[in-house]
């Protein structure tokens, strides 16, 4: 790295002759302004350029004038240069954040869904397998029909008493619609069966 009193003749110079350096030599010195400077160094620096600077005043005997005219310079020129510098780096920092790919976050909202959609594909397929068929075997008409009226949630009326004494053997397939299933009832001899105001009817 190049010494600070090299430095700030370069920039110096650069200030007042920018034509004077190439687009590398510009580039280089942007690369000095990113580096962080030391505040302790720079601070010392700039006593022992003062200390130097009174030195050469008495002894070349200059105007007290002329010297704080050009440790004003000096100083405004390394406040400027540690001006200049703080900026280049902040702007470097936030151009680089910006940059940066925010990577997709999983919520606690995600994860929820991911379970319930889950749970709701496998009661889809355990609602699609195929009940296990019921077998009614030696089994009155009204018992066969209070058990298919509770599975389509509707209330049973017995309207012919002789039912009660009619046995069967059935077999319920509960993947068919109740039209099916009382069409295949309404086979059997002396079997009516209706559904009427949410009601299935035994007559």
């Amino acid at each position: 790295m190049k010494t600070s009193d090299h430095n700030k003749r370069l920039y110096r110079d650069m200030q007042e002759e920018p034509d004077k350096y190439s687009d590398q030599e510009i580039e280089a010195m942007m690369d000095d302004l990113d580096r962080l400077p030391d505040v302790e160094e720079a601070w010392q620096q700039f006593e022992n350029e003062e200390r130097r600077m009174k030195n050469e005043e008495f002894a070349t005997a200059l105007p007290i004038v002329k010297f704080h005219s050009s440790l004003r310079k000096v100083a405004a020129s390394f406040v400027g240069l540690l001006l200049v510098s703080a900026v280049a780096i902040a702007a470097v920092h936030i151009v680089q954040h910006y940059q940066k790919p925010k990577a997709p976050q999983v919520t606690e909202t995600t994860a929820v869904n991911t379970q319930l959609s889950t749970l709701n594909s496998q009661l889809k397929e355990d609602t699609l397998a195929k009940a296990e068929p019921v077998v009614f075997d030696n089994v009155t008409l009204d018992s066969i029909a209070s058990d298919i009226a509770a599975y389509h949630h509707l209330d049973m009326e017995m309207q012919n008493e002789q039912t009660h004494q009619l046995r069967f053997y059935f077999v319920w397939n509960q993947d068919e619609s109740l039209q099916e299933v009382i069409e295949k009832l309404n086979m059997f001899e002396q079997v009516n069966l209706t559904v009427e105001n949410g009601k299935l009817i035994v007559r």
